[in-house]
């Protein structure tokens, strides 16, 4: 056995806790721009866009390729031939990436205006959005060429056990972003934003290089041959990529079919509003546990310990589930007021925060199905099984690509962040039956069922009580009316867990009592 459940639990408890910094910091940068901007000018539509567009094109093409494709080669590698032999892959890889990012960046740059068209209707847009959006993207979309190298190093680090530093990149590069906002913002506007983006990705790659360097990884080594690892990356990629275009297809959909809404203004900007917070707050424990838990799973096929595989992953879900399913209620309760609270200054008015919180809200729904579809899609990666969460990924964009259109004229900004919640909840069902039927130790037991259903009666509880007291509470100040309903409803999710017995209730006491002690 390779892992520690307190071990597990410190190491996510730390990355929590760097990455909560930057979340915070994330926050405070989608904060500024909507104070700047709003949800309906012509700058908060067209930078919207152009800042959207280069991370998608990332995550469609190509971050699957370094996250379910390379990291488990790097790691076989790692187990097999030696840190030496796995450094110089990586190397390799890498080059292979950039060559291929730089290309369709020089690509979407020559041929911005008609990539830009795809996904905004210009006939519904004020005349100055589209001119706008098409010179921002093309200031922004090197960003795609510097994340492909961020994530790249940030996977071999993590294989290597480092997970603080990668977990602290959205601090630099929002620490950037916050800095331009605070003595730029007036001199060079939104064309100087554009490129304080580009600087603040910039950052994340360069505050990984000097563990890299203490490493070796740059120094020059002997050759190795590597044919027969980069086909086999190559072989994993296609059907792994298909399968982690979900979130950001399903994205690019809702965005479309949002983007109409409201005579063509808040549509668009409040969506992205409502899913960075959406993303910002189940990320910060979900994308936690992922980027720790991954390699181990990796590790683990390797060395085809598959009972080992199926503890680690038993334990990973009951504890992922004890705190999103409270996640899930407390943040549908408390929409309107956080969105309120983070967006409501400046330009940001009150329709503005109606539009979000109804988006934010039904995105909320779907807190469950993303924790399930990003951490067992993981478990399947490591397993090198690409099929499964490729054929859920492509039912589920079907689903929300319906969906989204369809509920968009009745529900406005809610069907498609509601279209969005159900195809995620369809695929991370679809692939814990998967991985059950695959494994040969169950990671899905009747104890764990009932214990779930006594976690989701306290969720529904605690989204009663938190709704009465925010209906009840005429605070003047917005954090005290909101800290107070979402504190009294932790309060009776915890302790009705300690009353009705739930295991993982008196691990998170135990764990927060170290890190008292600590």
């Amino acid at each position: 056995m390779i892992f520690n459940k307190q071990k597990l639990f410190s190491t996510v408890g730390l990355m929590m806790a760097i990455t909560l910094c930057g979340k915070v910091m994330g926050i405070m940068r989608d904060s500024m721009q909507a104070m700047y901007y709003g949800t309906y000018s012509a700058e908060a539509i067209a930078f919207t866009q152009a800042a959207f567009l280069p991370r998608n094109f990332l995550d469609i093409m190509f971050a699957s390729v370094f996250s379910a494709s390379f990291i488990p080669v790097f790691n076989r590698y790692l187990e097999t031939k030696g840190q030496e032999a796995a450094f110089d892959l990586a190397a390799r890889f890498i080059k292979l990436l950039l060559l291929v990012t730089v290309a369709v960046t020089i690509f979407a740059i020559v041929f911005a205006e008609p990539i830009y068209s795809i996904f905004l209707d210009a006939e519904a847009q004020a005349p100055e959005v589209r001119p706008l959006g098409i010179r921002l993207l093309r200031i922004m979309f090197p960003i795609m060429v510097i994340s492909s190298l961020a994530f790249s190093l940030t996977g071999i680090l993590q294989s290597l056990g480092q997970f603080n530093i990668p977990a602290a990149m959205s601090i630099a590069s929002n620490g950037v972003i916050l800095l331009y906002y605070f003595l730029f913002i007036g001199y060079f506007g939104v064309y100087g934003l554009a490129v304080a983006f580009v600087v603040g990705w910039s950052a994340q790659v360069l505050i990984q290089i000097p563990f890299l360097l203490k490493r070796g990884f740059f120094k020059r080594r002997q050759d190795f041959t590597h044919e027969g690892a980069l086909k086999e990356i190559g072989r994993l990629s296609l059907p792994v990529m298909v399968a982690s275009w979900l979130a950001p297809v399903n994205l690019l959909v809702n965005t479309r079919a949002s983007g109409n809404l409201y005579g063509g203004e808040h549509g668009f900007p409040a969506l992205i509003y409502a899913n960075n917070l959406y993303t910002v707050i189940t990320g910060l424990f979900v994308l936690s546990l992922a980027n720790v838990l991954f390699p181990t799973l990796s590790k683990l096929a390797a060395r085809e310990d598959f009972t080992g595989f199926a503890e680690f992953m038993q334990s990973c879900l009951r504890g992922m589930l004890f705190l999103l399913l409270p996640m899930t209620f407390g943040l549908m309760a408390i929409a309107e007021p956080l969105v309120s609270l983070v967006y409501q200054r400046g330009r940001f008015d009150e329709i503005s925060v109606e539009i979000t919180a109804i988006a934010l809200f039904f995105f909320s729904i779907g807190i469950v199905g993303f924790g399930l579809q990003v951490i067992l899609s993981r478990a399947c990666f490591a397993l090198q099984d690409g099929r499964g969460p490729l054929v859920t990924a492509l039912v589920a964009m079907l689903i929300n690509f319906v969906l989204s259109f369809t509920l968009a004229p009745s529900m406005e900004i809610g069907g498609p962040a509601l279209a969005s919640a159900v195809a995620i909840t369809v695929a991370g069902v679809a692939l814990l039956f998967r991985l059950m039927k695959r494994l040969p130790q169950s990671i899905w037991t009747f104890n764990m069922s009932v214990n779930i259903a006594k976690m989701l009666f306290l969720a529904v509880l605690m989204y009663a009580a938190v709704s009465f007291v925010l209906d009840a509470l005429t605070l003047d100040s917005q954090i005290l009316s909101l800290v107070i309903p979402a504190g009294f409803g932790a309060f009776i999710y915890i302790i009705g867990a300690l009353l009705l017995g739930i295991p993982e209730a008196k691990e998170v006491f135990t764990f927060a009592r170290k890190i008292r002690k600590t």
